[in-house]
């Protein structure tokens, strides 16, 4: 993994751990980054930044300090804090733990980022220790037996039996509308893009950028390109304007997605 961070990441993050340092001394001993700012996929102004937090002792004292410290960030700087301990563990063993969604640090979260696909990013993520009054950032080393086989059976399992009701749901929320009716862009995206990533790790057990499942998903499925390009355009901050008609393809992209999962 090139150790290479967007500008806007490293700079956000090296103001985020020196302060973090000195609101709560010698807790994190590194910072791993995952999600679409290690994948090449992150955008200014559209991207959150994902972080692996990994603590030396509970870190159930310094959260009161460390919650004004998220929830001031920008962009948003979310998570998940977790003892070298909890990480050799595995997602499987750790209920809950300390974790940061859209600026909001919860004590104790299950689900979130406790799952094998976080596991495995962090395997190719980039981490950060804080030297000093400055972040070194290397790749990061860490290996997890079966992660890969583990990651894509989560996969196939969350087509089946998390979106393939999400489909049900979605498509009976657009019964009434009419085919030129506005509907949001995060929705589209997040029926178009969620599944069709889902199925690349099923298949390569490797986490890949949704602009990276876009492009393969498009090549599998030339009928939908056009809203899959349109899609990550949007993402990328090209603002697109999208209609019923657009969420229910979208959904029977959902559907093609939850059939291969099923195969």
């Amino acid at each position: 993994m090139d150790t290479q961070l967007p500008p806007q990441v490293g700079e956000a993050l090296t103001v985020f751990l020196l302060e973090q340092r000195r609101l709560a001394p010698a807790l994190v001993s590194r910072a791993v980054v995952t999600g679409s700012a290690a994948t090449g996929d992150w955008f200014d102004g559209m991207s959150d930044i994902d972080v692996v937090f990994v603590v030396t002792r509970d870190p159930v004292d310094d959260l009161p300090v460390l919650a004004p410290l998220h929830a001031a960030s920008s962009p948003h700087i979310d998570g998940v804090y977790l003892t070298e301990s909890e990480i050799a563990r595995g997602p499987d063993q750790v209920e809950t733990a300390p974790q940061v969604v859209e600026g909001v640090l919860v004590s104790a979260l299950a689900g979130g980022q406790l799952n094998w696909a976080t596991w495995l990013e962090l395997e190719d993520g980039v981490q950060g220790v804080v030297d000093g009054g400055d972040v070194i950032w290397t790749p990061t080393a860490d290996r997890h037996p079966d992660t890969a086989s583990r990651v894509g059976a989560r996969s196939r399992s969350d087509l089946i039996d998390f979106w393939g009701p999400v489909g049900d749901s979605a498509e009976a929320e657009l019964a009434d509308r009419e085919p030129g009716d506005p509907v949001r862009s995060e929705t589209v995206r997040w029926l178009a893009l969620g599944p069709i990533r889902l199925v690349e790790t099923m298949e390569s057990g490797r986490i890949v950028s949704k602009t990276d499942a876009a492009r393969s998903a498009a090549a599998r499925w030339p009928e939908h390109a056009d809203l899959l390009d349109r899609a990550i355009r949007d993402r990328a901050g090209d603002r697109q304007a999208f209609v019923t008609a657009d969420a229910r393809e979208a959904i029977a992209l959902l559907r093609q997605c939850v059939t291969l999962a099923r195969a």
